[in-house]
């Protein structure tokens, strides 16, 4: 019975400890369930964690790439605009040809003060030349070049004749030939300047007086330094042209013209060899090739000191329509 007891006993102890490890068993594995738990509770800040650190790295990538594509547009452009220059066709050949009118301001007579009330009629000459532009940018166009240009008007209503002692014109250097020649007003308001003021008495009888009048040519070497400014560059465009030339005095010469003869009289002494002109005008254009180009450039040339002192109040002025074929490279 002992025995059966210590047994029972031995029993009952097995069974609490097998409880007890059981206890044990059941608490290690609650432990073991909270310490998962935890960890899924980590696991779960963690993933938090590393969505909001991959969110925060994806949003700064994308702020990297916008900044990225920003950076590209902007150099993209830049290097198409540095294409686009590079293509731009900066020179330019040009020939041209006009029609040239001769003008002045004011009513005077380079050649003698005598014929300053003298009416004037002005000749069309023609002028042409070759020229080179340069194109700073696509709106403005640096140019210069060669032009031959002439020029000429009539002094009206004299009278000329040929007498022993002559009277000669205040700004003509005669020529061999023309010295004896006497030029007047051929309606003269004073008596002394009368045809037969210069006259000695016994002239009068045989003296065959002559009307015709003074023509006086002019030419140049002109080489014009000119800015263009497009406000108009398409296929058909316009440009305001502006700027100054210098004339270098190539012709000159006075003739006197009479219905049965032309007689050279000689050249002008009160003439600049070298003088300036201020230059504006329209440009029209029309491009009917890829490099060429038709241009019509209506111009006024003002004429600055073309005379020395004693011009008579005679202040010119030039008007050419030029026109002629560019082409570009």
């Amino acid at each position: 019975m002992a025995q059966n007891n210590k047994n029972t006993n031995q029993s009952t102890d097995d069974k609490q400890v097998v409880q007890t490890t059981n206890d044990n068993k059941v608490t290690t594995s609650f432990d073991q369930k909270n310490i998962n738990l935890d960890g899924l509770k980590g696991e779960s800040n963690s993933n938090i964690i590393a969505q909001e650190t991959v969110k925060k790295v994806n949003d700064t990538n994308a702020m990297k790439s916008v900044v990225s594509n920003a950076l590209e547009e902007l150099l993209n452009e830049k290097e198409s605009k540095t294409k686009q220059e590079s293509k731009l066709n900066r020179w330019q050949l040009t020939s041209n040809v006009a029609p040239v009118f001769l003008g002045s301001v004011s009513n005077g007579s380079p050649i003698d003060s005598t014929l300053s009330k003298n009416s004037k009629s002005y000749n069309t000459n023609v002028g042409f030349g070759l020229g080179v532009s340069y194109a700073v940018n696509k709106k403005l166009s640096v140019r210069t070049g060669l032009n031959k240009v002439s020029m000429s008007y009539n002094t009206n209503d004299i009278v000329f004749f040929t007498g022993i002692q002559s009277k000669r014109l205040e700004n003509v250097s005669p020529t061999s030939s023309s010295e004896m020649i006497h030029v007047e007003v051929s309606n003269p308001t004073t008596a002394n300047s009368s045809p037969e003021a210069g006259l000695m008495p016994f002239e009068n009888s045989f003296t065959h007086k002559n009307n015709g009048y003074l023509k006086q040519e002019i030419g140049y070497l002109e080489m014009p330094v000119e800015m263009t400014y497009n406000l108009l560059d398409k296929k058909f465009g316009i440009k305001i042209i502006g700027g100054f030339s210098t004339l270098f005095l190539q012709d000159n010469s006075i003739t006197i013209v009479s219905a049965e003869r032309d007689t050279a009289l000689g050249k002008a002494n009160n003439l600049n060899d070298v003088h300036f002109s201020t230059n504006l005008g329209l440009g029209i254009k029309y491009g009917f090739m890829k490099s060429f180009e038709f241009n019509i450039e209506p111009t006024v040339k003002y004429q600055l000191n073309t005379f020395s002192d004693n011009a008579g109040n005679f202040k010119p002025y030039l008007f050419g329509i030029y026109s002629g074929i560019s082409y570009k490279f």
